[in-house]
């Protein structure tokens, strides 16, 4: 399952399909990439998200439009993007034999050494909900420390129209802080919280459900969901007592909408590995 610039079908909303053409997709792809190299040249900063294998940018225009329909479909007005992010990561890519890749690489990709990082790749969906113009809206975090900016805040997100929906909050946020901060509010509350590659603060013991629902209840709606997007190995730390909701409904319904309009994954029986690995990404409470 690769970027390609085929007409492409995105749910805005429940019910409400819009078709997104290769021209647009094949644009916004140089100007992300464009606008990252300017930005890193100009930081003399190196960031590595390209290799002969992958190009993360592609690979987030790839997999963005998959979650982001996922996330439509569940019909929320008011989302809150909180993503997680460090500049020093200088790899987008992850290298299958250096022990970071948790999952076995689909079929298309075994002769591969590279695999995006798919907690990089979370952080275009906030970008891509922006671009594709979703139905809901939208606020993005934005940590005040530039040690949690980077190309994501700086190229990625300003290249697609984000920076105009970012809220300042006290620090870059992590699962089971005991203190941070929103520094801002909007005039409707949030009915659904979105976290993108957000690890915890104390892995060694962790965090609950409770502990992440009060932080966020001031600024959200009575019954608020949540979802957290998280590539990692599965661990008993994360989300402890969480009422966890069905999710795997949702992504077999991505991946049908994706085997509408392409015939590759239609072809190759929906892509089996991929939906596998978007689902353990996944969880709703």
């Amino acid at each position: 399952m690769f970027f390609n610039t085929k007409l492409e079908t995105i749910v805005r909303k429940p019910g409400l399909e819009q078709t997104v053409r290769g021209v647009e997709k094949e644009s916004i792809s140089r100007l992300v990439n464009g606008t990252i190299k300017s930005w890193t040249q100009s930081e003399g900063t190196y960031v590595r998200w390209a290799d002969e294998d992958v190009n993360v940018v592609e690979e987030g225009l790839n997999r963005a439009p998959m979650f982001c329909n996922m996330i439509a479909n569940r019909g929320y007005s008011n989302i809150l993007f909180v993503g997680h992010h460090q500049a020093s990561q200088s790899h987008w890519m992850l290298d299958q034999y250096a022990g970071r890749m948790i999952d076995v690489m689909p079929p298309e990709r075994t002769g591969m050494q590279t695999f995006p990082d798919l907690n990089i790749v979370a952080q275009f969906i906030p970008a891509w909900w922006k671009w594709g113009k979703y139905d809901a809206s939208m606020t993005v975090m934005a940590p005040p420390s530039p040690a949690h900016q980077g190309a994501i805040h700086n190229a990625v997100y300003p290249a697609m129209g984000v920076h105009k929906n970012t809220m300042p909050c006290s620090s870059q946020y992590q699962h089971g802080m005991s203190s941070w901060e929103m520094n801002g509010s909007t005039s409707e509350k949030f009915d659904a919280v979105v976290f993108l590659g957000v690890p915890m603060a104390h892995p060694e013991t962790g965090f609950e459900e409770d502990q992440v629902r009060e932080m966020f209840a001031p600024h959200c709606t009575e019954d608020f969901d949540i979802i957290d997007i998280w590539y990692g190995a599965p661990t008993p730390n994360r989300w402890i007592n969480g009422e966890e909701q069905d999710s795997s409904v949702g992504v077999e319904e991505a991946f049908a909408v994706r085997s509408i309009w392409d015939g590759d994954v239609q072809s190759q029986g929906g892509r089996p590995e991929e939906e596998m690995i978007m689902k353990s990404m996944v969880k709703i409470f």
